[in-house]
């Protein structure tokens, strides 16, 4: 199954301690969302192209830095890429995509889904998602499944603090790889 609202690679930041334990496991486990107290599970990730324009905007909050103050102040993290090509259809039919906006106004009693719980909290498939949210709203995606770790690329750590600026953070995890010049488009880096 092709998706078509989706690059072809995901990205999922955990802390190099998680990471240990992951490869011990040997698969990065799909675990309880605290945004929704467990209504949703999953291994949470997110495209490059949306990260950089979206989680990382200063609007309201600056979504990037929420998360990554909860996962990982003053520890050292790690990028890992799951290509989607790895994924089983079966798991990439299950894929939801939401707006993490939302989740969060709905986890801080700002917003109140109504009748479309499902879609708002929950997700929808990525193709059942309007194109133009994805480029003006900060979406995740949810693979529905654990994942095997010979299906995972772990790419670059950096030191995450919130004294550290957010670019020098991002560029640390994508140094040297192929992602490091889309990240610097985004980020208006000098090539």
């Amino acid at each position: 199954m092709k998706i078509n609202n989706l690059p072809p690679n995901l990205y999922h930041i955990t802390t190099t301690e998680r990471l240990a334990k992951i490869k011990k496991d040997k698969r990065l486990k799909a675990m309880p969302d605290t945004l929704t107290n467990g209504k949703v599970k999953g291994v949470f990730t997110f495209d490059l192209e949306n990260f950089g324009t979206q989680w990382t905007k200063d609007n309201r909050m600056n979504l990037a830095r929420l998360i990554l103050d909860y996962i990982a102040r003053g520890k050292e993290i790690v990028a890992l890429r799951i290509p989607l090509k790895n994924i089983p259809e079966e798991q990439q039919s299950r894929i939801k995509t939401r707006d993490v906006n939302k989740v969060i106004d709905w986890k801080f009693g700002e917003y109140t889904p109504g009748n479309n719980y499902e879609v708002d909290i929950l997700g929808q498939h990525p193709d059942k998602l309007e194109q133009n949210l994805r480029s003006k709203r900060a979406v995740e995606h949810i693979l529905p499944s654990d994942i095997e770790i010979e299906k995972i690329d772990t790419l670059g750590t950096a030191n995450y603090n919130s004294k550290t600026s957010l670019q020098d953070v991002i560029l640390g995890l994508f140094k040297g790889q192929p992602e490091e010049k889309d990240i610097k488009k985004i980020f208006h880096i000098d090539l």
